[in-house]
């Protein structure tokens, strides 16, 4: 039984469960800044991404990510993939595509990744043979055919497979990928990543007159060719132009089918994908025609676009049937973008089947595909005005339609392109811009549900989140839902009463919808007193007296529900004295306070003099005091925070007199050396008057810092310098005259 593929469309931690909600839709979407220049945007993708493994449901030290591909969009941005590896070996199909703006802001991920995987680490058949399985597989004739072999796991209905994907390619160049079991040798996928097409119909097909047309954006010479596509006949050489300088020919002169198909390639792109922003194929495409298919009818595969002869009884020329010619296009617009076939219960095949469908559709504007090409079902192969139900996503591998049987992708994918095509009847030619729009947010092989939210964040990032609700029915009428998630970001400890902001992060899949905030206290450490709402919105501010738990409730636009929760500890207040808590008598001191507290809140300080006959005295309210200790001392100060609450704190102040060692030499003498705040002073005694040089010295005996260095009276000084430049350790302030005299104090230094 294989295990289900983990579809995880969020980058935010949160507690995810049902609940009803109510508000207002969403109305802006806060994007995550990302570190890293913009040169190295993709990496930074990649390690944001590779910070929260958890997240997306992957093993530290199993699990990594790599960064695939990085293309420039527009305005600067960039449109990123990253990889998923299992133990170093590319996962098949498991990737996930990121938007990052030009400013490094994270604006939209959708990842495909999978998780426990149970696959073989090592291979047993080599790289040559597997190329030489997929040769054979393929019938190219030669077991020494060239080739390159990869080495991928992937998920598949009986388990998980250590795979050789092969690339090789035909002989007339189409390239061709070949899955074989890099254990057992197994040829698991002969022809893998090819789409096939059945066909569509157009209005201006064979049946119509024929028309003179303007052949436009060709560039010099045979075989026809634009910038970004050229045709290919396989039957008859590249066609030239009858003087002077035009291809009026008539149907049955050779070259005709060339100039008919390359007129259509061109107006496809130009006419119908042009004005919705398409710039064109990323790489040139070879469109081919009178190619030997049979039974195939057309095939895409990557850039190369084939179209096959007439099958007597079964069709006519395909490439005359220019519905079935946009339907093929259709693919390399898909594979442009990065989209492949395959996934789960081959949706991203039938996603490939139901996109090229319905832009053929909504070019010709005709929802039956290959009505004239198709000599056995005259009602076409496919179309885009199914009934619901049975086409809906509960029907999946359950329908059939012409030659598409039940499970096959035409099939499915008609379920798909017929939401489309009532969301057309809702949105106009707006679900042309969308359904383009979105592909540019899927990841490699994507799922419906991630095409769904895809859709949402084309309406949003180019409309203005205009028509999320009316997708949001038509896809739910059809059963496809999208993905919702909950997911909260905002601070988790507070003071009491603190404002504080918390957004809710659709950031990487959740649907646009409605997002409601209420909040309950918790009383040791269990909740306690009902649920208040805080309001509707994708933000909320509020504070809490004490400590709560806050909940987030999101209703997608197809109805479906998600929550988040977040326990928020109040802090309660706190004071703390720093200063000495001895001090040479008559020295002067620094005592400086801090405070945790909800604002506003009240400061209370008292001085109490520890000697009989001296009056405690109220101090003016501040965080540092600084005065002489001419006597011991206690300094109490009292915080009462707004909900009442207090906190006390207290330090002792003892005071100490300087006396010289009998020993010490009573010309010179250094004493009341004090340490506040890491400023420091000493006292100098000197008798006479001479030079005088006092400096500071570690226990290695490397002066450190030279305070005095000449002449000075007699009498007593104050020396003052700040310990900053000094070590945490132990040091010795010595101090020497010009008269052979000298005196040492020894010191610690205590960051």
């Amino acid at each position: 039984m294989a295990r289900p593929r983990l579809l995880i469309i969020a980058a935010c931690i949160g507690l995810l469960a049902a609940s009803v909600v109510r508000g207002q839709p969403a109305a802006a979407f806060t994007p995550v800044p990302l570190s890293g220049t913009p040169a190295h945007r993709g990496e930074a993708v990649r390690a944001w991404m590779s910070a929260r493994l958890g997240t997306f449901g992957l093993e530290d030290g199993v699990d990594e990510l790599r960064l695939e591909r990085e293309e420039p969009l527009k305005a600067g941005g960039a449109r990123v993939l990253v990889r998923q590896l299992w133990h170093g070996v590319p996962v098949a199909g498991a990737d996930a595509r990121a938007i990052v703006t030009a400013d490094g802001l994270l604006t939209s991920l959708i990842a495909g990744f999978e998780r426990d995987h149970d696959a073989p680490l090592v291979p047993r058949i080599a790289p040559a043979n597997a190329i030489e399985r997929a040769a054979a597989a393929a019938g190219l004739g030669s077991a020494a055919a060239p080739g390159a072999a990869t080495l991928v796991v992937e998920r598949r209905a009986d388990g998980d497979h250590l795979e050789w994907e092969v690339s090789q390619h035909r002989s007339d160049g189409e390239p061709l990928k070949t899955r074989i079991d890099a254990v057992s040798g197994e040829v698991l996928d002969a022809d893998a990543g090819i789409s096939h097409a059945v066909g569509r119909v157009y209005p201006t097909d064979p049946r119509q007159p024929l028309e003179e047309r303007e052949l436009l954006r060709l560039l010099p010479g045979p075989p026809l060719r634009a910038n970004g596509y050229g045709i290919d006949d396989v039957l008859a050489s590249p066609v030239v132009p009858v003087p002077p300088d035009d291809y009026r020919l008539n149907p049955g002169d050779t070259g005709f089918d060339q100039v008919n198909l390359y007129w259509h390639v061109d107006h496809y792109f130009h006419d119908f994908l042009a004005p919705l922003g398409y710039p064109g194929p990323p790489d040139s495409l070879v469109v081919r025609l009178h190619f030997e298919l049979e039974p195939e009818v057309a095939r895409t595969a990557g850039n190369f676009v084939t179209f096959g002869r007439p099958i007597a009884g079964f069709t006519r020329e395909t490439s005359l049937c220019h519905d079935v010619v946009y339907h093929e296009l259709g693919h390399t617009v898909l594979y442009g973008f990065g989209v492949e076939p395959g996934g789960p219960r081959g949706e991203a095949s039938a996603l490939h089947e139901a996109l090229a469908d319905y832009f053929a559709a909504a070019f010709t504007g005709d929802p039956v595909i290959g009505e004239w090409l198709y000599l056995a079902f005259p009602n076409g192969v496919t179309r885009l005005d199914q009934p619901v139900p049975p086409w809906d996503y509960g029907h999946y591998d359950q329908v059939a339609f012409g030659g598409g049987g039940a499970s096959s992708p035409w099939g499915n994918g008609m379920i798909l392109s017929s939401a489309l095509w009532d969301l057309r009847q809702r949105l106009g030619s707006t679900c042309d811009s969308l359904v383009l729009e979105s592909l540019a947010y899927l990841p490699t092989v994507p799922t419906w549900a991630q095409f769904a939210n895809a859709l949402f964040f084309a309406d949003r990032d180019h409309h203005g989140a205009a028509n999320w609700r009316a997708i949001g029915e038509v896809l739910r009428r059809r059963g496809i839902r999208g993905a919702v998630t909950a997911s909260i970001s905002g601070p988790t400890q507070l003071t009491p009463g603190q404002a504080a902001e918390y957004r809710a992060l659709n950031c990487c899949g959740g649907t646009p919808g409605l997002y409601h905030w209420r909040a309950r206290g918790r009383c040791r450490g269990v909740p306690c007193g009902p649920w208040r709402d805080l309001g509707d919105g994708d933000t909320v501010s509020t504070s809490f007296l004490g400590d709560s738990e806050l909940q987030l409730n999101v209703e997608s636009a197809f109805g479906d529900t998600a929550s988040a929760l977040v326990f928020v500890s109040v802090v309660t207040p706190s004071l703390v004295f720093d200063g000495p808590a001895r001090v040479a008598k008559g020295a002067t001191g620094t005592w400086s306070l801090r405070a945790v507290a909800a604002v506003p809140y009240g400061l209370f300080v008292s001085r109490q003099w520890l000697v009989p006959g001296k009056a405690d005295s109220l101090l003016e309210p501040a965080m540092s005091y600084t005065f002489a200790a001419t006597n011991p001392f206690r300094l109490t100060a009292r915080l009462t925070d707004r909900e009442g609450r207090t906190a006390i704190a207290q330090i002792d102040v003892s005071t100490f007199t300087d006396h010289a060692p009998k020993d010490a030499d009573v010309f010179l003498q250094l004493s009341q050396f004090v340490d506040a705040g890491r400023r420091a002073e000493v006292h100098v005694m000197q008798k006479e008057a001479t030079a005088l040089r006092m400096g500071v010295y570690d226990i290695r005996g490397r002066q450190r810092l030279l305070l005095a260095n000449g002449s000075v009276s007699s009498g007593e000084r104050i020396y003052r310098w700040d310990t900053n430049t000094l070590e945490p350790g132990i040091y010795f302030l010595r101090a020497t005259t010009s008269s052979d005299h000298s005196a040492t104090l020894r010191f610690v230094v205590i960051r």
